[in-house]
């Protein structure tokens, strides 16, 4: 009996032993952390169904966020976040901490790039489980870096603001004389000023940092402004891109340029994404004081002949109108046409100063 009874309690405490040591290894097992490199192997983009993106609370299904390793530091991953508008993307650089099934990732307050942006991301990248494939989530807010948001630039027809910045030079015959180029296209530059003032003698330019921007226009016999129209913009070093609806596009043709027959006829380039939008490249030299800018080339020579087709030649006599077209030929006349410098026609803004006591006007 005595027997069965140690038998009995030698079992017990084999079980228990034995219990024990699964519960040790239970402590010892190593947890497995997720590798960061699962979010860029083989080119990983994330997009669509596999990412879940807001960009100053807004979402897009255009949106996409590719993760890349920084070879200078392996605490660190550069982040791509596309079409944040149609056609752009930024770059950020981010720390990121692995968990089980997860990296979070969270990116310190940045300028991109060269000051064009204040930029912050943070999320969590999902691996692939039973469930699902891979996805990341992620919150990110933007804004520009520039000086130049929330100041009203503005610009007076009446004082001829546009000037003649950049071009070949020589000489030409015109009403049988010699004259300078550059004299002839200022001079016609100036009544082009002063035949718009007769229409809109003044507008105001106001950038804000959501990448938004107002367009206000004061019309003859008008004491104040009015607020003409409201787009996006995105900058890239010097250049700013004013992106418009299909309907704004066709507005600021039809105010500026002349109208239009074929998108071919438009400075603006035509993207396609969720949505149809239109781009215009400007190369601006922008501060707390000043705006001025130009159409980049050789986006600007098609602005040229759509203007020389429709609103440059409105009401002139015939005279104006041999002046205009031989405008439109001297300024043909340049080696490369792709060239900013191939007669740079820039418009100026009223230079203006943060201590002026009518800044906010």
């Amino acid at each position: 009996m005595k027997k069965i009874w140690l038998t009995k309690r030698w079992l017990m405490a084999l079980m228990g032993l034995c219990l024990l040591a699964a519960c040790s290894d239970d402590e010892v097992v190593p947890v497995v952390l997720t590798d960061p490199a699962e979010m860029y192997v083989a080119g990983e983009v994330f997009s669509g169904e596999s990412l879940s993106l807001q960009v100053n609370g807004q979402t897009s299904p255009d949106f996409y966020l590719t993760f890349e390793p920084v070879a200078q530091d392996s605490t660190q991953l550069k982040i791509t976040i596309g079409n944040m508008l149609p056609g752009h993307e930024a770059n950020v650089w981010a720390s990121f901490t692995p968990g089980e099934g997860v990296v979070t990732f969270e990116s310190t307050v940045q300028l991109i790039p060269t000051d064009s942006y204040v930029i912050q991301i943070s999320g969590t990248y999902y691996a692939e489980d039973a469930t699902s494939a891979p996805r990341v989530q992620a919150e990110c807010m933007l804004a520009t870096g520039y000086s130049l948001t929330d100041i009203p630039f503005e610009y007076h027809f009446a004082k001829n603001v546009l000037s003649l910045g950049a071009g070949p030079g020589g000489t030409m015959e015109w009403q049988g004389q010699t004259i300078e180029k550059w004299d002839f296209i200022q001079s016609v530059l100036d009544k082009i000023a002063g035949r718009i003032a007769k229409e809109v003698t003044d507008m105001r330019l106001m950038f804000h940092a959501d990448g938004t921007f107002d367009t206000w226009l004061k019309r003859a016999g008008q004491a104040d402004y009015e607020l003409w129209m409201t787009a996006r913009y995105w900058i890239e070093f010097q250049t700013m891109y004013w992106i418009l609806t299909p309907e704004q596009h066709t507005q600021f043709c039809e105010q500026w340029l002349g109208s239009l027959s074929f998108d071919d006829d438009s400075p603006f380039r035509r993207i396609e994404a969720s949505e149809t939008v239109y781009e215009l490249p400007i190369l601006f030299w922008g501060s707390s004081e000043q705006f001025n800018w130009t159409i980049w080339n050789p986006y600007r020579f098609t602005a040229l002949d759509l203007y020389l087709q429709g609103r440059g030649i409105e009401g002139l006599t015939e005279e104006e109108r041999q002046e205009m077209e031989l405008f439109g030929q001297v300024l043909r006349d340049v080696e490369d046409p792709t060239d900013w410098m191939a007669w740079n026609i820039t418009l100026r803004s009223e230079p203006i100063s943060p201590y002026d006591p009518d800044w906010n006007r």
